[in-house]
């Protein structure tokens, strides 16, 4: 087993569950000691309770003050923070279509989405600026680099901020040797996509799949894998993209 990862400390939010658990898994695996970050407690704890040298951090991401002071914890605890991996969002359930959009719904999903990736990465930049190694992955969205599949004003706008947010943080830290990019996913069968998706008529399953090269939705899995190749050595060279990982779905 490849340990590239041996002896680096990753923050990974949104662990509780779906791609971000997946990602725990995988950079455990590949050697890193890992921090899962989530506002769900009990599920949180069972998962790093499962990972070898895992840990576990109760916060809500949208917190500035906690990101802060888990990011301070983190650093004391270990003497470095190597890798961190923004996976936490999602629509939050406000799927209403431009009329029946609040503005309430708006700044709840741009805060976990968007304000709590600047939040950590302001949080980590300066360490991992003096150690001058660094690692920061985002999960985007395809929704962010053209438009959302229902009614996602919202979530669109958010991770299109995602996108941009890390672009310009690559520029300005990859001369520390920080690396910045975005992972953006299509369809993934996370649990909450596959209660939807098995209780629904094959037909519209078949026809939202028609425009997926693929011809399958994915799995966490595979949304980790991109991830800890960004969090390895191996993407030495690869500074401010936003890596695709949806099945050729970006063709359509």
């Amino acid at each position: 087993m490849e340990l590239d990862l041996a002896n680096r400390v990753a923050i990974v939010t949104g662990a509780a569950q779906g791609i971000g658990e997946a990602t725990v898994r995988k950079l455990a695996q590949r050697g890193a000691r890992v921090v899962g970050v989530d506002r769900q407690g009990d599920r949180l704890a069972n998962v790093m309770a499962t990972v070898p040298h895992g840990s576990a951090i109760v916060i809500d991401v949208a917190d500035e003050d906690a990101d802060h002071s888990a990011v301070r914890d983190v650093h004391e605890r270990f003497g470095r923070v190597d890798i961190l991996v923004n996976v936490a969002g999602g629509t939050l359930g406000t799927h209403r279509g431009v009329e029946g959009l609040t503005s309430a719904d708006w700044h709840r999903v741009m805060a976990v989405n968007l304000h709590g990736p600047f939040y950590l990465c302001m949080a980590v930049a300066p360490i991992m600026k003096a150690q001058r190694w660094g690692r920061i992955i985002t999960v985007g969205s395809g929704a962010g680099r053209s438009h959302g599949r229902g009614h996602m004003l919202q979530y669109t706008a958010a991770k299109a901020g995602v996108h941009g947010l890390m672009r310009q943080l690559a520029v300005e830290l990859a001369p520390f040797g920080v690396l910045c990019n975005t992972v953006a996913p299509g369809m993934v069968l996370t649990a909450a996509l596959r209660a939807r998706w098995d209780g629904r008529d094959e037909a519209l399953n078949r026809e939202e799949l028609s425009t997926v090269a693929i011809g399958r939705a994915g799995e966490s899995e595979e949304i980790a894998n991109v991830i800890a190749f960004l969090a390895s050595e191996e993407a030495s060279f690869v500074v401010g993209q936003t890596l695709s990982v949806d099945g050729g779905h970006w063709m359509f």
